[in-house]
């Protein structure tokens, strides 16, 4: 049996002796009926500040769209759908104008207007609002100006055909309230124009009610988002009745969840598992000569047996990778295949870069470690010996941003951001990614630049297709998994739907 298999009997025996408990003693530890109560691993280190960190990230995105609203809002095709603004058009290629929603409102009882969206740009480029996430993100927009009472008029450095779906990643405080009480006092009651208006937020949870002037009116009275970091924790809460709503389900617990009579949304996660590979800017001493070699790097794709790893630790319920993209990322390349596990070929290939015997290399990884552990024994029957080192997320983080890392390979959890768009991939596995890249290959940076500047739909979605190919081949890293979102939800849950982990909440319901 497997780590994760023994860890999950464990659990699962731990959760039957805590439902057992329940069932005998009487206790009724279920909620509210008109509280929807949520379990989250984690809660945003800016807190209740929309701009300190990506929206589309983990934790805060299972949180701030309860509160705030954004201009746009991307839809399971990765395309933007109006929201805050109704309407848009490009009037040139570095020209956008914007329709607002009319009568919308904070929880402060402040009307969203033009002067909300010009405010906002204006601290983006301010001593203050320079150092923000959501700033370094909105740089190429040079200047936002009021047309007329409902319309903003945008103009961007250079060309920017997805505008739409990068404006998505910006979420919309009340203008007065923020210059007022400044960011530091902001978040400690969050205000927003979305369904939920902040009562509290503790170390401990997030308390919501729904806001009676809500343009997108909630169903669910009031919503509590929990933090319980262990994986243990908010399964057995959910079990219980303590929780409504598990984030990061395990694939493991389907099948406990399922059997207690409860339901597990399975949605495309905006992220690929990826083994990636250090090729530029190595640290010194480490020797990545051998990952120089294509060859080399396709070899170690035909080794691995991802359907198998898939199907023992991962139940089956993601999906094998053949690119940087997904099926519901814009450019995704529907006639490319993952490697086949082919391990004679991947000695062949081997043999052809002069490693018959293989060779020894060690990566950093942060999660996932009994799926790690299967890519090295898959890779070990090549010749190939990997070695894993555990890091923190934070450093993680660190190592990634920075390309410092000690190794060779690293494992990586690639995302789009709230764009969903292909070309997203520039920023992290091309020349471009700063202050240094760990992958350049210049001869795939004019498909990079012309993505970027097309603006007919069609065409671009062809240079990002060839773009995904020559990528695919390229194989600047061991392709494995399109993630896939599990929640795990008691049945009084209905109408739940999880787009890009920005869970609908105002669509939800509570049955009796």
């Amino acid at each position: 049996m497997t780590g994760l298999g023994r860890g999950a009997a464990r659990l699962r025996c731990a959760v039957g002796a805590v439902a057992f408990g329940l069932a005998t003693s009487g206790t009724a530890l279920a909620q509210p009926a008109d509280t929807l109560r949520v379990g989250n691993w984690d809660f945003p280190p800016g807190r209740g500040n929309p701009h300190s960190t990506v929206v589309s990230g983990t934790p805060q995105i299972y949180i701030w769209p309860a509160i705030y609203d954004t201009l746009t809002s991307i839809n399971n095709k990765g395309e933007a759908s109006p929201w805050l603004a109704t309407a848009w058009k490009n009037i040139d290629p570095l020209t956008w104008q914007m329709t607002l929603r009319q009568g919308v409102k904070f929880h402060n009882g402040e009307i969203l207007t033009p002067r909300t969206i010009t405010d906002m740009f204006a601290w983006f480029t301010s001593e203050a609002g320079k150092p923000s996430v959501a700033a370094a993100g909105m740089r190429f927009v040079t200047s936002v100006v009021a047309i007329d009472d409902k319309t903003l008029e945008f103009k961007t450095s250079a060309p920017r055909p997805i505008f739409p779906n990068l404006i998505a990643g910006v979420m919309v405080p009340p203008e007065k309230a923020w210059a007022e009480l400044g960011p530091e006092k902001f978040v400690v009651t969050p205000i927003g124009s979305g369904a939920y208006r902040t009562t509290a937020w503790t170390n401990e949870g997030v308390k919501l009610e729904a806001f009676a002037d809500a343009w997108n009116k909630p169903k669910i009275p009031r919503v509590e988002i929990l933090r319980l970091a262990e994986q243990a924790s908010r399964l057995q809460a959910l079990l219980s009745g303590q929780i409504d709503v598990m984030i990061s389900t395990q694939p493991d617990e389907v099948k406990t969840i399922q059997a207690a009579g409860g339901k597990v949304d399975m949605a495309p996660a905006p992220a690929l598992m990826q083994l990636g590979f250090v090729l530029e800017n190595v640290k010194a001493g480490v020797d990545n000569t051998m990952l120089k070699d294509k060859r080399v790097r396709q070899a170690l794709n035909y080794a691995v047996n991802k359907q198998a790893i898939n199907d023992s630790l991962l139940g089956g319920t993601w999906r094998l990778n053949s690119q940087f993209s997904a099926p519901h990322i814009f450019g995704y390349n529907h006639d490319l295949k993952p490697y086949e596990y082919d391990p004679a070929k991947a000695k062949s290939l081997l043999a052809e870069a002069g490693y018959p015997n293989g060779f020894s290399i060690k990566g950093e990884v942060r999660s996932f470690q009994d799926m790690w552990g299967a890519v090295a024994q898959d890779l070990d029957k090549v010749g190939v010996k990997l070695e894993f080192q555990n890091v923190q997320q934070a450093e993680w983080l660190r190592k990634f941003l920075a390309t410092s890392w000690d190794y060779q390979t690293f494992g990586v959890e690639l995302g789009w951001g709230a764009e969903l768009d292909s070309n997203r991939m520039a920023f992290f596995q091309s020349c471009r990614k700063t202050p240094q890249p760990h992958y350049c290959n210049k001869d795939l940076m004019a498909l990079h630049d012309a993505a970027d500047v097309e603006f007919d739909v069609e065409k671009r979605r062809k240079i990002l297709q060839e773009l995904m190919a020559k990528m695919r081949e390229d194989a600047s890293v061991i392709f494995l998994y399109e993630q896939v979102d599990l929640v795990g939800l008691t049945r009084r849950v209905q109408g739940f739907r999880s787009v890009n982990r920005n869970f609908q909440y105002h669509e939800m319901s509570l049955a009796n």
